[in-house]
């Protein structure tokens, strides 16, 4: 079996060096392609390539058996993603969306099994109804899109990914640290947690970074969006360091409340906002006032949530959505824990509450519906229609799974550009009755 494995290995690098010259210029056409595309972009930084070394694919064929999958080199090198990987280098983490929706854009034109093309180069593809950014082994999402490039006869696959500065930073440190080193088998678990501490750090500094760039490039526009949002983040963060410490009282640990506190701020904001008509002041005031009076000693986390009578829905959305969260309530912890904490702030019927957030969450998904797919082919029936349909798949899945992290994941965290790429190319209601499965089976696995 050794000989047979090294054999295999010996013909794959002969292969490799054969067609490296091919390789290379077709790498040079690539990342002249990418740059001539998306150069004029503020937040571009650079493209950069590699081609995979000799000891890299010696590595690659014996750490993933790829001597027992295929009968020879010539395959396996003709179904390798990564001999050939590009790297789009952008400013800041957010950046990495406007990068990669870009792409969505420029690359238009369907080749079929999920590839499309630009315009401007015939013989370049990209996967792109795989869903973004992909999950890491690490637990951190990746923008990484399969590609190939056709030149003659040969077909050269390639992987390009999207990455910030510190996730480029990231990256070598993950790679070469937990990735390749064999030495801390022993301790994998502690290296994990200074490695996410790290990772969370590197955030902070990409936040930090972010804020200082638009805080100079912005410095005589203080617009109200950004006062509106700063108020909010500011509320957030009382909410938080409020019930943080009567949870870790009560508990005798701490648990995330940042998702918590953060929604409960948004439902509240819009509460003050569509239904009691507060102007921008007079919301602030009102929050601040409530948020202040909260009287942390009647808030007990192992108490029931009781409700006087069973919550009343106004659509079918709202009754299979906050039906699921009812039957889950006081078996939940986050969505006990997050109604109770709306109690104590509003010192109001949590019916009213429940029943309102679930009509939020309606109006939050319809705006990202209205906001991420073009309507304009569509008469307003058929708008409502697909509209309908996307709000049943959420509801569908939601029914499956009704757990807070579940709505935070699926919702309040879904993928700006999630939406827009599936229905790319939609441009009729013809068009979307035809790839209605399609769309289905894509929203459902994402939901």
């Amino acid at each position: 079996m050794e000989m047979d494995l090294f054999s295999f290995i010996d013909r794959a690098i002969k292969l490799l060096n054969i067609k490296y010259d091919h390789i290379m210029t077709l790498n040079h056409e690539l990342e002249n392609f990418f740059i001539s595309e998306f150069g004029d972009k503020d937040n571009f930084l650079a493209v950069n390539s590699r081609i995979k070394s000799p000891n890299s694919l010696r590595e690659k064929i014996i750490r993933n058996n790829l001597y027992m999958r295929y009968d020879s080199p010539l395959k396996m090198m003709f179904d390798m993603q990564d001999i050939v990987g590009l790297r789009i280098e952008c400013r800041f983490t957010d950046d990495e969306v406007d990068i990669y929706r870009a792409i969505l854009e420029k690359f238009y034109i369907p080749a079929g099994n999920g590839y499309y093309r630009s315009p401007n180069h015939k013989q370049i593809f990209l996967n792109l109804e795989t869903s973004q950014p992909m999950l890491q082994k690490n637990g951190f999402g990746i923008y990484k899109i399969d590609g190939y490039i056709i030149d003659g006869g040969f077909k050269l696959k390639f992987e390009l990914q999207i990455k910030s500065l510190v996730n480029v930073f990231w990256g070598e440190i993950d790679h070469k640290v937990l990735y390749k080193n064999f030495n801390y088998m022993l301790t994998e678990d502690f290296f994990k947690d200074i490695m996410h501490s790290i990772k969370d750090n590197l955030s902070m500094i990409d936040r930090q970074l972010k804020i200082l760039y638009e805080h100079v490039n912005s410095m005589d526009s203080s617009t109200a969006i950004n006062n509106h949002v700063q108020v909010k983040s500011l509320l957030s963060k009382i909410v938080h360091d409020i019930f943080i410490a009567r949870v870790r009282k009560d508990l005798g640990f701490v648990v995330d409340l940042n998702d918590i506190a953060d929604i409960t701020v948004e439902y509240l904001d819009y509460k003050c906002r569509s239904v009691l008509k507060y102007d921008e002041g007079g919301n602030f005031i009102h929050l601040l006032n409530h948020i202040n009076a909260i009287d942390q000693d009647a808030f007990d986390i192992g108490e029931l949530v009781e409700f006087d009578q069973s919550p009343e829905f106004t659509t079918d959305f709202s009754a299979r959505v906050g039906g699921a969260v009812y039957d889950v309530i006081n078996r939940e912890f986050n969505w006990s824990l997050f109604f109770k904490i709306i109690e104590s702030i509003e010192q109001s019927n949590v019916r009213y509450d429940f029943e309102e957030f679930f009509k939020y969450v309606e109006v939050y998904l319809k705006r990202k519906i209205r906001d991420e797919i073009d309507m304009n082919g569509f008469t307003l029936k058929e708008y409502e229609e697909l509209e309908g349909f996307v709000l049943d798949c959420f509801a569908s899945n939601f029914e499956k799974d009704p757990s807070f992290e579940n709505m935070t994941s699926s919702c309040f965290k879904l993928s700006r550009n999630t939406l827009s790429q599936f229905f790319r190319n939609i441009n009729t209601f013809e068009e979307f009755e035809e790839n209605k499965q399609r769309i289905e089976r894509m929203l459902r696995s994402q939901f």
